[in-house]
């Protein structure tokens, strides 16, 4: 054989794809942006979740993987398969921007709460000591004090 035919037989043997096996920290990668759907799961991230509706998940993810396409691109067929509930944490925008901005807001909210209430509690007078009340002008209980006194 000449070498003219060798060399571009040799370009077209390395340009021939190798497919890299899909690893598990891949597939988990993918996982930890979605959200177990199965209904028995408290919508667990796929990477976490160990249930049967996951674990073919995972395996529509590895074979997604195994045949090139990106994470971005699984993640979003599978929004354009589910709608956006399929997603582990909301997107921050729109409505879903109220998910990030009240846990917050509540705390910020309750700290200042529970601060002006110590406040005015600290503010509030302590009860006078007994040497420093004004006389009293109830006839009664200066008579009270002093049948007291007497029994004493």
């Amino acid at each position: 054989m000449k070498p003219a035919i060798l060399i571009p037989i040799f370009f077209l043997l390395f340009a021939i794809p190798v497919r890299a096996e899909v690893t598990q920290e891949q597939i988990d990668e993918v996982g930890k942006e979605l959200a177990c759907l199965c209904g028995d799961c408290p919508r667990r991230p796929l990477d976490e979740c160990i249930c049967g509706y996951a674990l073919q998940q995972k395996d529509r993810i590895k074979k997604m993987l195994a045949s090139g396409q990106t994470s971005q691109a699984i993640v979003d067929a599978y929004i354009s398969e589910f709608g956006l509930e399929i997603l582990s944490k909301p997107p921050a925008k729109g409505f879903n921007l109220v998910a990030w901005i009240m846990p917050p807001l509540v705390l910020l909210l309750g700290f200042f709460g529970v601060r002006s209430v110590l406040r005015t509690w600290s503010k509030t007078k302590s009860p006078a000591t007994p040497a420093s009340q004004p006389a009293r002008d109830d006839p009664y209980l200066d008579r009270l004090e002093s049948d007291l006194k007497e029994r004493e």
